[in-house]
This record gives structure tokens, C-alpha cells and sequence, in this order.
């Protein structure tokens, strides 16, 4: 059969059965640019068609035609991750989409043998398919799949035999599969409850990505923020706080307006705030009840952080009992609570354990609200101070002195 006569029949007879003006053009379109071998500007279209046409006239099923009888007859002509992205979009059966994946990935196997006259125990060949850019990207869409039918390891394999690309300094793959890997790593966490890794492949797959609907911009931002509060190891608020992503439920119709206020308040360890704010937390999403010991702990910690920020410059020690007043922790338990801060490397310092007095040498660096920012200003301009009247006593008792040198 004639590949060209079988292309224009298939899509003849799709437009037989549309009476939209609009996608009988479309489809006119894809004809013309077919049998010009005009690659690009056939691309263009099939990217018009699939993510920007009226929903209520690219059925589910048409895109399945598209895709199934005409995509496939020339797809090694297309820019192959174009093409997945494509498959993604035309099937909606999970199983049915991981089996496709795999198929396709199969075919561009057999077209990079093909291309460079390649044998399968060829050292060249598992090179180029441990580089080709279009063979990780779909192994990433199979890992996600994967994901989806609930085959953990499977998944996770993948993601294994990948991280190293991603996680390297030399990292040099597109955007757009630097943002396929972390976001596949997102969705692993979320299923395997790993808020610290989700954290921060979360912010990693938002540096990639162009651009996302307002939709999933607030459903990141709250699986964000989600993960901030009960990650175990996150203690650093700055990235989330400083990213446009935030001001997504910043506003007060934002049905997530009391996220917004717990991640401010815990950023600049606010306890009464925050302790309010998770009141209407544990109603608004219940699944927080149970971390109820470690968001207050969390905040204890944040609280004694911001003591010790408040703490002048020239003197950064805290006793016990100050620390139990603002903190509200028990003074027997003070002690505790300063090791935890040791372990996780949020200060340093040591213990004075028969005064009873906390000696802090380095406090771990932060992103600071405005009214952190002038108690700090408050502390350089005391600092400045004492500098400069210590600079006057010098001169004024040490003339003699200076005049003898």
C-alpha cells in the first residue's frame, strides 16, 4: 500500500467525520505538511492540536486516530520526545500507556542500531543509548507509569540508573527532561511519604519547568509547603519563601491562606502564630493531626533559633531560663532541645551545664522577614556603636602612647 495514498485516506476519512470548520483545517493542515515532508511546521500543528485546540472537539478517541494511525507511519521523521509527549497524550488506559512507552522505546532503539549500523553488544552502541536524550526521557515516562500501576521498584530502578545524570555538576540535558526526572522524583516521594527528598526535588523541578497553569501552581505550592513543615531535616525556609510559588495561596480567598501563614510563622519562629494557624490546619486537612508532636517541636526549635538571632552580636549567650520562657518548653528539657539543635547543625556552640547558660559560635544562615532584617540592622548599629566608642577611649587614653612610637 501506498504510504502517502494511506495517509490522505486516513485523514479524509477523519474529516468525514467532524463538522468542525476549525479541525477539518486542522487536519488539512497535517495532509499538506505530510506530503511536503515540512517536519517542523507539521510538529507545530500536532503541538496545537493536542494542547492548545477546544477540548470538546479533540476527543479522547480522535487523538487516539491521530496518534495511532498516522503519528506512527513517519515518527522517525519527528523529534522523538515531541512524539512521546504526543503518545502521552493519546491514550488514557495507565497499562495501556506503559505498554506503548515501552514499544516505542524499543523503536528508537532499533532506529539508533539502524542509524550507526549498531549490534547489541556493541560498547559504542550502549554509550550512545546511555546518552541519547530521547531514550532517558522515555525511560522516565515508563518510570512515572510505573508509578502509576503502583510497581515501586520498577520505578525506582529507573530513577536509580538515572540519578547520576541529573545529579551531576555536568549535567547538560534540556529543561524539559531535567523537569520530566525531578518531577517522576516528586511523585515517588509523595508515594513513599519522603517530605525532605520531595522538598527538594519539588524546588529543583520548578527551576526547570517553564511554565504551569494556575492549577498546578497551587498544587505544588501546597505539596511544597507540606513538605517544608514535615520534613525531618528542613529547616530552612528561604527557596519556598522567596519563590513567586508561594504568593499563589498567599491571598485570602486562597482555600490554602493558613499555609501560607504556617510557613511564614515557622520561617521566623513565631509560636503563638504558628500555633494558631495549625489549629485551622488540623481542620482544614486532617492528615496533619498526626504529626501534631513534631510540627510543635518543629516550631520550638525555629523559636529558639529566632532567640538567638534577637541575641546581641557581642554576646551570644542564653541562659536556660531564657530559653525556657521563650521557647515555653520546660527548663528540664532545654538541654535536650539545644543537643537536637547541635545534631541537626542548625547552631553551634557548647553548654555550660553548671550555669546553665548556652555559648552560641555560629547560627546557621537564614532568609529573614522584614522584621528579622531591623532587629538585625538594630544589632550592626549597636556593634558600630560600641566599635566606635571603643575607638575613642583608645585614642583618648592611649595618646602618650601613639606619641612614643
Amino acid at each position: 500500500m501506498d504510504l502517502d495514498n494511506d495517509v490522505s485516506t486516513i485523514l479524509a476519512i477523519l474529516r468525514s467525520e467532524t463538522e468542525s470548520p476549525e479541525l477539518i483545517n486542522v487536519l488539512y493542515q497535517l495532509e499538506d505538511f505530510y506530503e511536503r515532508k515540512l517536519w517542523h511546521q507539521l510538529t507545530q500543528v500536532l503541538d496545537e492540536f493536542y494542547y492548545q485546540f477546544d477540548k470538546s472537539l479533540v476527543t479522547p478517541t480522535l487523538k487516539f486516530k491521530i496518534y495511532s494511525l498516522f503519528i506512527t507511519q513517519f515518527q522517525s521523521k519527528l523529534n522523538p520526545i515531541k512524539v512521546v509527549d504526543f503518545l502521552l497524550e493519546s491514550f488514557s488506559k495507565p497499562e495501556e500507556t506503559s505498554d506503548k512507552l515501552l514499544e516505542l522505546k524499543q523503536e528508537f532503539l532499533t532506529q539508533i542500531k539502524k542509524e550507526n549500523n549498531f549490534k547489541d553488544d556493541d560498547e559504542e552502541f550502549k554509550k550512545v543509548v546511555d546518552e541519547d536524550e530521547s531514550i532517558i526521557y522515555v525511560d522516565l515516562q515508563i518510570a512515572r507509569y510505573y508509578l502509576i500501576l503502583s510497581r515501586l521498584n520498577d520505578s525506582e530502578d529507573i530513577l536509580s540508573r538515572l540519578s547520576p545524570k541529573f545529579e551531576s555538576t555536568t549535567n547538560d540535558l534540556n529543561s524539559k527532561i531535567n523537569a520530566a526526572y525531578y518531577l517522576t522524583k516528586c511523585e515517588y516521594c509523595q508515594i513513599t511519604e519522603n517530605y525532605n527528598d520531595y522538598y527538594k526535588n519539588g524546588l529543583l523541578y520548578l527551576s526547570s519547568v517553564p511554565n504551569l497553569t494556575e492549577e498546578d501552581k497551587v498544587k505544588i505550592c501546597y505539596q511544597l509547603c507540606i513538605a517544608a513543615l514535615l520534613g525531618d531535616r528542613i529547616y530552612n525556609f528561604g527557596e519556598l519563601i522567596l519563590h513567586d510559588i508561594l504568593s499563589t495561596i498567599e491571598s485570602e480567598s486562597s482555600q490554602y491562606n493558613w499555609l501560607y501563614h504556617l510557613i511564614q510563622d515557622l520561617n521566623s519562629g513565631n509560636l503563638q502564630e504558628f500555633n494558631k494557624w495549625l489549629s485551622v490546619g488540623f481542620q482544614r486537612s486532617p492528615m496533619l493531626v498526626k504529626f501534631e508532636l513534631f510540627l510543635k517541636q518543629k516550631i520550638i526549635i525555629m523559636a529558639l533559633l529566632e532567640l538567638i538571632s534577637q541575641t546581641p552580636t557581642t554576646n551570644k549567650q542564653l541562659t536556660f531560663q531564657e530559653i525556657s520562657d521563650f521557647t515555653s518548653t520546660p527548663l528540664n528539657d532545654v538541654e535536650h532541645l539545644i543537643i537536637k539543635c547541635f545534631s541537626l547543625n542548625l547552631i553551634q556552640g557548647y553548654i555550660n551545664q553548671i550555669d546553665q547558660v548556652l555559648n552560641i559560635t555560629w547560627l546557621q544562615p537564614r532568609i529573614l522577614n522584614l522584621t528579622q532584617v531591623k532587629t538585625l540592622y538594630n544589632h550592626l548599629v549597636d556593634w558600630d556603636n560600641k566599635v566606635d566608642n571603643l575607638a575613642k577611649t583608645v585614642y583618648q587614653n592611649g595618646g602618650t602612647v601613639w606619641a612614643g612610637l
